[in-house]
């Protein structure tokens, strides 16, 4: 019962395939080209393909006449539908990338497995060979294993029956048999098992002797084909061993019968193994491929393969010289016709030539740019060649008056060229040359500096813009400046464009022109330009300071400080410490106070701003517990100096002047810590107590001379509030203070008593007068008395004490 059923599980089986042959005929008849396959179609012939059709004899007639069909239907699609069905298969992402014909094959293959005449084997072996083909021309390896696989049984059945066959149809056996092997071999290449392939020719011992044209050829290319691929993964024992084979190959045929394409072909294994022996760098190698070269050179003459084949020889024979390298190189420019691969294997080699002699490689390019591209329409060939005949000359110092050199070929293309070099070829050029000019300059060589720039400068370049123009003309400004010729500097600054006149790089540069020819005002100019630029950064600023230093001119100096302050609201920098910035510029400025009086006047206006923006930035800093830069020292420092200024100048400055320096005083006084030592704390309270008297005495000073009535007032105010400051500190220091010391501080109080009840009366406070009264009188002073009554009788005050 069992065989029974098994037996008609095979005819279902059967019945399966032949019914799915005919909906896919009917499919493939109707759907247009456009239209992809779905994606169950795949499925059910992956597993069409799979099944054994054992009973296949029996349907015989159904299964040709099936498989027939769609094999020409597949044929016939191949080149119109093949597209879409990879395109395809590619978007799902389960479905195989197989194209149509493929596993029609396949099934063709299954429909005609009960075959048993060799014609029939040689059908269906055909059909075998062309879908493992297509398979490896697709990269389909595991489809192409099978199909290899079912051509090997028939493959088996034809050696067998070689030797009783026609002598035409042994001939087409013998054809397919060595087909099979080739495909054979090309899987196991693209398998990557080059061993078995090896094996297996070892094995076959393949007779090239006794080969067919095409399958001589066949093979040769595809050894060829593994020698290039073993090549490239630097296998060059591999490589040289494929390469030989597909040699022998073609050198066993009838030369003459061989079609053209073996002829190329064998040129271009002759190549392959060439280059191969080279690297391969074993005994005999280099006179083996020497020897390729020399028979290449005796087919193909000049042929531009050959040549640079021979100059890959010279450049691994330590016996060839460069001029060997050079003639080769002179003569393909003569003889080849340019393209751009043709332009860049040349500069490739040039580049080659250039590490053993410069000089020859810059003879090459000048030949190549002057006799075959200066005529030609591509502009890019031409800037290329440029490029690499700067990147020469910059690089090399073998080069005889290479400036000379390079300006003849910048004058050549500048005559000769129809348009100007692109930007992007312009600004390679000048990389490599600024390259040369910085190097001049470091050297101080500052000659060869400016011939480098002044070429860099040349009408070729025109579309290099104003940004680089502008960098090479400041830079010949500072060459002249190195020379000592401030003329020839100033007159590279003529000749600069009205925006980089105005570039604030430009400006730093003339400044120190400037500085040199003792040009104060144009030394400003600059300054103020640089200032004035919309750029926040103050490099440029502190660099004119140190010219300014180098030169010793502290009247720029100060003037570079003063504006690098200002353009920083008296702040400066993460990189620079202000206090430090700050008392520079305070020494400089007090130190002028020595010159005479006509530039005094604006030197104690910026003493006095600078000390109020060091103490507004102080009372910031201080504000900032991460990040105070204002210690106690430089506190100190600024107060101290501050309060020896007013009170060293205090008779010959302006009341207005001191009283800013004292005021400044005092905000650096308040910004104390807190917790300090007891004797610093005292000396520093005394030293409020004098800024105070000074403010006391500078401002009721102001106030009577003061014709502006509400100005005046203002005054009287400030008078009483500092006098009210004073007050609070005094007592103690009496206290502590003997002799002279107490005697000088009562002398003050007693005078700031009588300030305050001048501002007193002027600002009618009547109420107050009778309270300094009273505190006037632990100073037993009768002047003081006298005083009060004085400023009484010049009063409006009532008569009878109270207000009116």
């Amino acid at each position: 019962m069992a065989p029974v059923i098994k037996r008609a599980e095979k005819e279902n089986a059967l019945h399966s395939i032949l019914v799915f042959a005919k909906l896919l005929e009917e499919y493939l008849t109707s759907a247009s080209p456009e239209k992809p396959l779905p994606a169950d179609i795949y499925n059910k012939i992956e597993t069409a393909v799979s099944i054994r059709n054992t009973l296949a004899a029996c349907r015989r007639v159904d299964l040709d006449k099936r498989g027939t069909r769609l094999w020409n239907l597949s044929s016939k699609l191949k080149n119109t539908f093949a597209s879409s069905l990879f395109f395809f298969s590619t978007a799902l992402n389960d479905a195989p990338k197989v194209p149509l014909q493929v596993p029609i094959q396949f099934c063709q293959d299954r429909l005609r497995v009960g075959a048993d005449m060799a014609p029939d084997d040689l059908r269906v072996l055909k059909s075998s060979l062309r879908t493992s083909r297509y398979c490896l021309d697709n990269r389909q390896l595991s489809l192409a294993e099978i199909a290899v696989e079912r051509a090997a049984f028939y493959e088996e059945r034809l050696k067998c029956c070689r030797d009783v066959t026609s002598q035409e149809h042994g001939r087409l056996v013998s054809r397919l048999l060595n087909e099979y092997l080739s495909l054979r071999v090309a899987l196991a290449w693209r398998q990557g098992r080059l061993d078995i392939a090896k094996l297996m020719l070892n094995k076959v011992n393949l007779d090239t002797n006794n080969l067919e044209l095409s399958s001589a050829e066949e093979l040769a290319d595809l050894f060829f084909e593994i020698g290039g691929s073993q090549s490239k993964n630097n296998q060059w024992a591999e490589a040289v061993h494929w390469l030989e084979r597909a040699h022998n190959i073609l050198l066993n045929q009838s030369q003459d019968l061989l079609s053209s394409d073996a002829g190329e072909l064998r040129i271009s294994i002759m190549h392959s193994m060439a280059r191969a022996l080279l690297n391969l760098e074993s005994d005999g190698s280099q006179d083996k491929a020497w020897n390729i070269v020399r028979e290449l050179e005796l087919d193909c003459g000049d042929r531009l393969v050959v040549l640079l084949l021979k100059l890959e020889v010279f450049a691994t024979d330590a016996s060839h010289s460069a001029q060997d390298y050079c003639d080769i190189l002179h003569k393909i420019i003569c003889t080849v016709y340019l393209t751009d691969m043709n332009v860049k294997t040349i500069l490739h080699h040039v580049h080659k030539l250039s590490s053993r002699s410069p000089l020859m490689a810059h003879h090459v390019l000048v030949t190549l740019l002057s006799e075959r591209l200066l005529g030609a329409e591509e502009t890019k060939w031409i800037e290329k060649v440029l490029i690499t005949i700067i990147w020469n000359c910059t690089n090399s110092t073998d080069i005889l008056d290479v400036l000379t050199s390079l300006s003849e070929v910048f004058d050549a293309l500048a005559h000769s060229a129809a348009k100007a070099l692109s930007p992007h070829a312009t600004h390679a050029a000048q990389i490599l040359l600024w390259k040369r000019i910085e190097a001049s300059y470091n050297h101080e060589t500052y000659d060869t500096a400016e011939a480098w720039c002044r070429l860099s400068l040349h009408p070729v370049f025109r579309s290099s813009g104003e940004v680089n123009v502008g960098k090479l003309q400041r830079k010949l400004i500072l060459c002249a400046l190195s020379m000592s010729d401030q003329a020839k500097a100033r007159e590279v600054y003529s000749q600069m464009s009205p925006p980089n006149k105005k570039d604030p790089s430009t400006m730093y540069v003339l400044y120190k022109v400037a500085l040199r020819c003792r040009d104060s005002g144009l030394a400003a100019e600059c300054i103020d330009t640089i200032c004035t630029a919309s750029t926040k950064d103050a490099t440029l600023l502190y660099a004119c300071v140190l010219e300014a230093q180098q030169t010793g001119d502290h009247l720029q100096i100060i003037n570079s400080l003063q504006r690098v302050l200002e353009k920083y609201s008296y702040n400066a920098p993460n990189e620079i410490h202000l206090p430090a910035l700050l008392r520079c510029t305070a020494r400089l400025l007090i130190r002028e106070l020595e010159n005479p009086p006509s530039h005094v006047t604006d030197c104690i206006d910026e003493i006095c701003k600078l000390f109020e923006g060091a103490a507004a930035q102080a009372r910031t800093s201080r504000r900032s517990a991460a990040n105070d830069l204002f210690s106690l020292a430089e506190l100190d420092w600024f107060s101290r100096n501050t309060y020896n200024l007013a009170l060293k100048y205090c008779t010959s400055w302006s009341p207005e002047q001191t009283l800013r320096l004292v005021q400044s005083c005092l905000r650096f006084i308040g910004l104390y810590p807190a917790a300090i030592d007891l004797n610093v704390t005292a000396d520093l309270s005394l030293r409020r107590l004098f800024c105070d008297f000074l403010c006391g005495s500078l401002l009721i000073v102001l106030a009577r001379c003061e014709d502006n009535v509400e100005h005046q007032l203002q005054h009287y105010t400030n008078v009483r509030k500092v006098i009210d400051d004073f007050r609070v500190d005094v007592k103690g220091q009496v206290n502590r203070l003997e002799g002279g010391a107490k005697g000088d501080l009562q002398h003050k109080y007693a005078s700031l008593l009588a300030f305050d009840y001048e501002a007193a009366a002027r600002l009618k406070a009547w109420d107050s007068l009778d309270q300094i009264i009273k505190e006037s009188q632990d100073f037993e002073d009768p002047k003081i008395y006298g005083l009060f009554a004085d400023i009484t009788l010049s009063s409006e005050a009532p008569g009878d004490g109270k207000p009116p």
